[in-house]
């Protein structure tokens, strides 16, 4: 069961609110719910449809790690140590913290937490992958070592050298959260607006006017939650975070017996390849995969190539029959230059959380959640434990990385062939 989808409508005329959210997707619902939850008076606008953007596009996968082999100690390096603690049990406990919401809120989203590991394909990987266990290990985590043997057991996949796991991690259907979050942000007197892009923001004595193609908003705060798809009217925030274009394509409900070989337990898997190599089944039993996308040629072409490849190679018990394809689509992530969120300060009462860096679903409920409760007056913004700008924060080079970012993948699996990463 998943959740009905609902219609908004534009932005029309003149609104006022106390807080004003840009952006439907994890972050703007969460700070919206919370803010809402406080009493304030909360509008909510979304460019496109709810969950359009990456909250609604990306694999289901819920992590409680940081990107890649990044560890708690090299965050505590770009956040500092009383920020980098706190955002450890954040990312740690976070997962566990979105399912518990997911109950309590009845959000029809397929929702199943057995737990996420990260396995290890090659001596490179096993000494980073060794590191990050250990650090969460030492912090307290609820995490496990694996054998290579274990890797196979649980995954069904070859190649691996060993892993670990947290158990708190899991899958969803992430179109039907970011769905399940707005029925509940509107229950809670958030009123939303759709298909309402935001073209102006401005700051004035009575508050901060924001502009869209039909509409204007009067609030006394106003927070930007749009990532990657924030579009060029607001350079500040646009050039915080390199846009990353990613695919993801799901097989056919694999069969029984194949099922009983993949992720058996439901397990689910993201590994240290930089073209890709992770997975997970949906409720229905279809195998995830995808990577970047390649735009170069026929980029979808690309992608289903490099997916059937990419699953023939980890899973021995799959034949190219299994491997059909059922759905192909793509999204934007945004990325920073630490692989870390931060919140900008555009101005006095003007913010902007993102850059997420592939972890949205732990990271953008939870400071999500903790945005709104600053907006409400619940919290100091020194308690949101990532970096906080006072100005531009822009990434160097912005213009070539976000052009490079959609034409790298082919150096990504070349990387991987020779053991690089």
């Amino acid at each position: 069961m998943q959740e009905e989808v609902q219609d908004y409508p534009r932005l029309i005329g003149e609104e006022t609110a106390d807080i004003a959210i840009v952006g439907g997707g994890y972050c703007g619902m969460n700070a919206a719910i919370h803010a809402a939850a406080k009493g304030l008076k909360v509008a909510l606008i979304e460019a496109g449809r709810i969950g359009n953007g990456a909250s609604g596009r990306n694999g289901g996968i819920c992590v409680p790690q940081y990107p890649g082999a990044i560890p708690p100690s090299v965050v505590e390096g770009v956040v500092g140590k009383k920020k980098g603690e706190a955002l450890a049990a954040l990312v740690s406990g976070g997962a566990d913290a979105v399912y518990r919401q997911i109950e309590a809120f009845q959000i029809q989203c397929s929702a199943v937490q057995n737990g996420w590991m990260q396995p290890a394909h090659s001596d490179a990987a096993m000494q980073r992958a060794r590191k990050v266990f250990d650090e969460w290990k030492a912090l307290g985590a609820s995490v496990t070592w694996h054998s290579s043997a274990d890797v196979t057991d649980r995954l069904g996949a070859r190649g691996y050298l060993g892993g670990w796991s947290n158990s708190q991690g899991g899958t969803l259907n992430p179109y039907s959260l970011a769905v399940g979050l707005a029925r509940v942000a509107l229950a809670r007197g958030v009123r939303i607006f759709e298909h309402s892009a935001v073209t102006s923001v401005e700051e004035t004595e009575s508050g901060v006017r924001l502009r869209s193609n039909g509409g204007t908003v009067l609030a006394r705060s106003v927070l930007f939650a749009t990532n990657a798809y924030t579009g060029d009217f607001l350079p500040g925030v646009q050039k915080s975070a390199v846009p990353v274009y990613l695919y993801h394509v799901t097989t056919k409900p694999l069969r029984e017996s194949v099922r009983q070989q993949i992720l058996k337990s439901g397990i689910c898997f993201t590994d240290l390849r930089k073209s890709g190599g992770f997975g997970r089944l949906d409720s229905e039993g279809r195998l995830m995969s995808g990577g970047a996308v390649f735009a170069f040629g026929d980029r979808v072409g690309y992608g289903k190539k490099h997916a059937h490849a990419r699953m023939k190679m980890l899973f021995p018990a799959i034949t190219d029959e299994d491997t059909e394809l059922d759905s192909y689509w793509e999204g934007y992530c945004a990325v920073t230059d630490a692989y870390l969120p931060h919140v900008l300060r555009i101005g006095r009462n003007v913010f902007s959380l993102g850059g997420f860096s592939t972890r949205g679903i732990n990271l953008a409920h939870n400071l999500g959640r903790l945005m709104g409760e600053f907006l409400a007056g619940a919290r100091e913004l020194d308690e949101i434990p990532v970096n906080v700008f006072d100005r531009r924060h822009d990434v160097p080079l912005w213009a070539i990385k976000a052009r490079v970012a959609r034409l790298i993948f082919p150096y990504y699996q070349l990387k991987d062939r020779l053991g690089l990463t």
